[in-house]
């Protein structure tokens, strides 16, 4: 569960995992090597931490719920 005071953004990742780019560091990531076909990560953070992705933003006031990684509407 999380909520927005002022900034949120998160991410859902599934199979099939690619690679992420990091914003603040020339880092990537290859997430198919961390995780199996079956898992289903989400991040959540005040700032997208990756620029090669597309990061939903929260708006200030709302509250986002997530069950075994998937959001609940």
């Amino acid at each position: 569960m999380g909520y927005c005071a002022s900034h949120l953004y998160w991410i859902t990742r599934r199979a099939p995992f690619g690679k992420a780019t990091l914003l603040d560091q020339d880092v990537e990531i290859d997430f198919q090597k961390q995780t199996t076909p079956n898992d289903v990560v989400t991040v959540i953070a005040t700032q997208p931490l990756t620029g090669n992705e597309t990061w939903q933003r929260v708006a200030p006031g709302e509250w986002v719920l997530f069950r075994l990684g998937e959001r609940e509407l």
